[in-house]
């Protein structure tokens, strides 16, 4: 039997990959990175390869190649584990919420942000929460979100920005109080080549801690407005700004895991980056061929990606091609659900359409049988022909449950029996599928701990809002 799957040509060949990397150490050698953390600078100065003058570290090509194979090492999958599974993961907090009910978009009011961390909670996430409480001051955002998850969640929390050192130790102690670590994340390479003196700052104070997980990320440079339009020019400089990003992290005692990065594609009608549009697929594209050369690990995981505001046509069309093309690349696990304008939107509707698109996408790389041995055509089509149909034949009642998928909203009904069905509407069986999700979700922190994060939580209100 051979099944036939799809593949997809990439740009490359290894001996380019090499050549970008060579000019990635080359932009590190001449060009090198800002640094205005003093503490930081000490510490790269310590790091074998790197020389400072002023704010500016530069490091010699060898030294970073070196540290390029360490990480392979380090980070090296195992050859003898199965390709993984398709999966949903979780998405980034999103600043507003798409009501299901009435499809409005607006902040989130905090039984919003419950029901929400609850369907992450249902499906055993962790991460960020998916979207942020809009019914609070700015300034109250990440210590609302962080309380709503410990209190309604098993694994959720973390990672919103934090740029007060007395506010992270409060998140520490209200994830302590729930028998959970906090995780802290400062993003701290800023395109073009530069280190935020910031979020080095604050990262620095609590790496060591051990009631903290301190993640340090890298840049988000966007074509043509912080970094080049061109392509391979773009790429460059984001490999050399994530080997500065994980140089930095050694050289601090700590792994900023597999070297991976992104370049993201920036509208010049619109002025904003474009999630799932052709270029976004082709930038990431080269994003994921050269991510796999340097780690020396297969790209596993994908984003869903769309510039729509609401579940709708824009967004189904966006969503589905950038799933597949991702696919088409090795990505397996996918982030971004129910994430919707970028980042900007979130969606639980969308966040189980997803699993529809999802299935489709896997049902495609199951592939098809394009030759079984055995199998002599002509008499095969002689049976049907003297039984009037292929329907009873043992070769059909043996192969369509595995030929076909079958979806639980996209139902492929002809008219007729999707008006005998109440002619149900995508959208609204989406939304109730979210909510049993939702209810399915069992978790109550214990009374004394719920207790104990809610006064840790007032106190840092009363910080927060005094400073």
């Amino acid at each position: 039997m051979t099944c036939w799957k799809p593949t997809m040509p990439l740009a490359w060949s290894a001996a380019e990959m090499e050549r970008i990397l060579a000019d990635a150490l080359s932009v590190l050698a001449q060009v090198g990175v800002e640094c205005a953390h003093e503490g930081a600078r000490q510490r790269l100065a310590g790091w074998s390869g790197a020389s400072i003058a002023g704010e500016r570290v530069r490091f010699a090509p060898a030294p970073v190649r070196d540290h390029v194979e360490r990480m392979r090492a380090r980070h090296a999958p195992d050859p003898l584990a199965p390709e993984p599974p398709f999966s949903l993961g979780n998405c980034w907090a999103g600043l507003t919420y798409c009501d299901p009910e009435t499809q409005a978009i607006r902040p989130a009011a905090e039984r919003d942000v419950i029901r929400m961390v609850r369907l992450w909670d249902a499906r055993g996430l962790s991460g960020v929460v998916p979207v942020q409480p809009g019914d609070v001051p700015p300034a109250l955002v990440t210590l609302t979100a962080e309380r709503i998850a410990l209190q309604h969640s098993r694994y959720l929390g973390g990672q919103l920005t934090v740029t007060d050192a007395e506010e992270v130790r409060y998140l520490i102690d209200m994830n302590l109080a729930a028998g959970r670590r906090y995780t802290l994340m400062e993003e701290v390479s800023i395109s073009p080549l530069r280190l935020n003196p910031h979020g080095l700052d604050i990262a620095l104070q609590f790496l060591g801690n051990p009631d903290v997980e301190v993640l340090i990320t890298g840049a988000i440079p966007m074509a043509g407005v912080t970094c080049p339009l061109d392509p391979r020019s773009a790429i460059v400089q984001a490999v050399a700004e994530r080997l500065v990003q994980s140089v930095l992290c050694e050289a601090l005692g700590t792994d900023s895991g597999p070297l991976t990065f992104r370049v993201e594609p920036f509208d010049f009608q619109y002025s904003a980056i474009v999630f799932g549009s052709p270029e976004w697929c082709l930038y990431h594209a080269l994003c994921a061929q050269m991510s796999e050369f340097l780690s020396g690990r297969p790209a596993r995981t994908g984003r869903f990606r769309s510039t729509a505001k609401r579940p709708d046509s824009q967004a189904a069309t966006e969503r589905t091609a950038s799933a597949l093309w991702q696919a088409l690349l090795g990505a397996r696990h996918f982030g971004g659900v129910g994430q919707l304008s970028v980042d900007e939107v979130f969606s639980p509707q969308q966040a189980v359409l997803d699993r529809e698109i999802l299935q489709y996408v896997e049902r495609l790389f199951q592939g098809i049988d394009a030759h079984t041995p055995g199998i002599d055509p002509a008499a095969l089509i002689a049976e049907g022909v003297a039984a009037g149909s292929f329907v009873a034949l043992e070769d059909t009642a043996r192969r369509f449950r595995g030929m076909y998928a079958f979806p639980e909203i996209f139902r492929h009904w002809n008219l007729g029996r999707w008006r005998d069905e109440g002619e149900p509407e995508v959208l609204a069986e989406a939304w109730a599928r979210a909510q049993a999700e939702i209810a399915s979700s069992a978790f109550r922190l214990p009374e004394d701990q719920h207790r104990e994060v809610d006064r840790i939580y007032q106190r840092a209100v009363r910080h927060v809002t005094r400073t």
